[in-house]
């Protein structure tokens, strides 16, 4: 049927019998079409909406759908004669069973929807009728990003601290999830829109938990309207962000009497128990310290969010957890970063996670971290090691901290105790009470200049 050199271009999935004879003899084209056309199963275009330029390819997934429409609007492609019926909504039943059991099987059947009156405001807030109101004394929190560690970890714990806390509102980015997570977490409304909770006046405090590229632009939104913050890590992924937060306070609170709203890295292993005694135990030492820290991170494929532009890769999004507590533990500058990184023989595994990081303080202390996604899952994630006057502090996987070289017994509990629930308890704390903020803002600020620096190196 094909003319010289004409082309053949399989539509759908089926058996392919080719005859290398049949294409030769009038060198032909041979194509397969993807469903809706180029776009299709492309994560970059589909999800993340970069799409291809007309000069690359003509007709993309979205620009196919594009010119069906028009031609359906001129009339040009005739559906009418293919419509056999058309059932409300509500007879859906009966359209499915005119299609399965009828004598004379449609072609096709249509389902009449209820038109939506477009005169009224788009629904972004579902109130929660079986919520209670706050009580007085107890901060009321918007969480925004009901994401599965949010659920997990961040909302159970914020209603076993009920006494401090009280969730005001859940934000997420679909309207089903946010309405689920408020009504299991009893949430007085929720909401996909994140300016509704930052024109709340009854919102005192946010706490983000959303993809990590997100997380400054939410931050500096939620403190220039008052609102404290607990951001999960990373604060922010590059140096003009980190810069417009420090000078949003620079700014506007170098007043004395200028109250400003806390802000809080979701930096928690400071506060488990195990860091806390490791603190105490190095407070005021006379020598500078050696700390080695190893994570075993575990692998998680390169083509996950937590490697893009979202996450900001493992360093920036993770690391910087250790970056902070080795602020922590020495309670001084930093004065250089070095990093060195494998170069990988395959394509499976990548620089970025797999590297030695360096840093030495004004107080003359130096700390390691081997951060690796080569070893095996079954060996525990983490551990430190602390050298200082005569001592050795081991921590492991923050389920037991062993002391050599003194009398001071050690700590251990049967599950890791990573600091979720007492980081809460800190924040807060400083909103109810005042005083100094959980983490200096200078020490949350070096932990995420760190990872920048390090990030450059690797």
């Amino acid at each position: 049927m094909c003319r010289k050199k004409g082309r053949v271009v399989l539509v759908g999935d089926v058996g392919l019998n080719l005859n290398r004879a049949d294409f030769y003899e009038k060198e032909l084209d041979f194509f397969i079409s993807t469903s809706y056309g180029p776009g299709r199963y492309d994560n970059h275009y589909e999800e993340k909406g970069l799409d291809y330029p007309v000069g690359y390819v003509r007709w993309t997934e979205n620009r196919n759908m594009a010119e069906y429409l028009r031609l359906l609007a001129e009339d040009t492609v005739k559906v009418g004669p293919l419509i056999a019926s058309t059932y409300s909504i509500d007879q859906a039943a009966s359209a499915y069973e005119a299609l399965e059991n009828g004598a004379d099987k449609p072609l096709m059947i249509l389902l009449n929807y209820p038109q939506a009156d477009e005169s009224g405001a788009l629904l972004r807030v579902v109130a929660n009728p079986t919520a209670r109101a706050a009580g007085s004394g107890k901060i009321r929190m918007a969480v925004v990003g009901a994401g599965d560690f949010a659920k997990a970890m961040h909302l159970p714990n914020l209603l076993t601290l009920s006494d401090i806390f009280h969730v005001q509102a859940i934000v997420s980015r679909s309207g089903s999830n946010a309405t689920a997570a408020a009504k299991q977490f009893s949430a007085n409304y929720a909401t996909t829109d994140y300016q509704q909770v930052l024109n709340d006046p009854d919102v005192e405090a946010v706490l983000i938990t959303t993809r990590h590229n997100l997380h400054a632009s939410m931050v500096l939104e939620a403190l220039k309207t008052g609102k404290h913050v607990l951001v999960e890590k990373p604060l922010c992924l590059k140096q003009e962000e980190l810069d417009a937060i420090k000078d949003f306070y620079n700014s506007n609170f170098n007043a004395q009497d200028a109250t400003p709203p806390i802000l809080m890295t979701g930096f928690n292993r400071r506060f488990s128990r195990y860091a806390r005694r490791i603190y105490e135990l190095v407070e005021g030492c006379t020598n500078p310290m050696i700390l080695n820290y190893r994570m075993n991170a575990g692998y998680i494929p390169l083509d996950l969010w937590v490697h893009t532009e979202e996450g900001g890769g493992r360093n920036r999004g993770e690391a910087c957890h250790i970056y902070d507590l080795f602020t922590y533990l020495t309670g001084s500058r930093v004065t250089v970063v070095n990093a060195h990184a494998i170069n990988p023989a395959t394509g499976y595994y990548g620089r970025t996670d797999n590297f030695v990081a360096t840093i030495s303080f004004e107080d003359g202390s130096v700390a390691t971290l081997t951060y690796t996604a080569l070893g095996a899952k079954e060996y525990p994630k983490e551990q430190l090691e602390v050298f200082v006057d005569g001592k050795v502090l081991v921590l492991d996987d923050y389920k037991r901290l062993a002391i050599v070289g003194t009398k001071v017994k050690g700590i251990e509990s049967k599950v890791a105790d990573k600091g979720h629930k007492e980081e809460l308890e800190a924040f807060g704390s400083a909103i109810q009470k005042g005083g100094e903020w959980p983490i200096p803002l200078w020490q949350q600020v070096q932990a995420t200049e760190i990872s920048f620096e390090v990030e450059k190196e690797l």
